[in-house]
């Protein structure tokens, strides 16, 4: 079954101290007041510190989301520095785990995302699994195995509302984004493995440039954007595209 609605996630990454998420959020108010469409789920993941405030500000326009939660525990616990799901249940309703800077900086392993996902789920915190290939691995021409394997050790077992972002590590930040036709097949992968109501993102350099493509696609439920989420005029810009876009017809690919 087609996902009924397209995702546009902005991950603000370590951004913005909170008095800059303060005034950021106040800034883009205006663009995301104005921006209505009941196929469209706008969500905003800020940092732990400015989470409760850009909820304040934002919650009655986009839904909020977290960065990650601890894989030790879902609600507390002698864990210095860890922030659990249990924290985090009052402002975020979405959570983006194993994202590809902290499986590759932290060395996250797909077994703590998957008990970050359930701990999320206990939580009512829906978790948007994140998955990707490194150039190495790309060129090898082994990248449907690697990605098989993240997917079914990060989501050890079958459940309902998935998000999957899928995130070519040599796209991330470097501003070249994955071609449509490449994306398309692991769309199908994914919902190959899962189901075809799964909810599969694309996420990789995604910018004012390129987000028509990826939304206008039926393969492709969404995107997520980094480094082009930090503009004000970018994001108006997107998210007009985005109202365009998905407003017409789909593509059938």
């Amino acid at each position: 079954m087609k996902q009924d609605k397209k995702y546009i996630i902005l991950n603000w990454k370590m951004n913005f101290t909170v008095s800059e998420s303060i005034e950021f959020s106040n800034n883009i108010i205006k663009t995301l007041s104005g921006f209505k469409n009941k196929n469209i789920e706008i969500i905003i993941c800020p940092t732990y510190m400015s989470l409760p405030y850009c909820y304040q500000i934002l919650s009655s326009f986009v839904k909020l989301g977290a960065q990650n939660i601890s894989h030790t525990n879902d609600v507390n616990g002698s864990f210095t520095g860890e922030i659990s799901a249990k924290m985090i249940s009052d402002y975020a309703e979405y959570v983006i785990l194993g994202h590809s800077e902290r499986r590759n900086y932290l060395n996250e392993e797909n077994s703590d995302i998957n008990k970050k996902r359930l701990f999320s789920m206990q939580n009512e915190i829906n978790p948007i699994i994140c998955v990707g290939e490194d150039t190495n691995v790309r060129n090898s021409g082994k990248h449907i195995d690697f990605l098989k394997g993240q997917l079914k050790e990060s989501i050890a077992s079958d459940y309902k509302d998935k998000i999957v972002a899928y995130e070519p590590v040599w796209a991330i930040g470097t501003g070249k984004n994955c071609d449509l036709d490449k994306v398309i097949e692991i769309s199908n992968l994914t919902k190959s493995l899962f189901a075809e109501d799964t909810a599969f993102i694309y996420g990789g350099s995604v910018n004012k440039d390129n987000i028509k493509d990826y939304l206008s696609s039926d393969s492709i439920d969404g995107v997520l954007i980094g480094s082009a989420s930090l503009d004000k005029n970018s994001i108006e810009e997107m998210l007009n595209l985005s109202l365009i876009h998905i407003s017409e017809p789909t593509r059938p690919y």
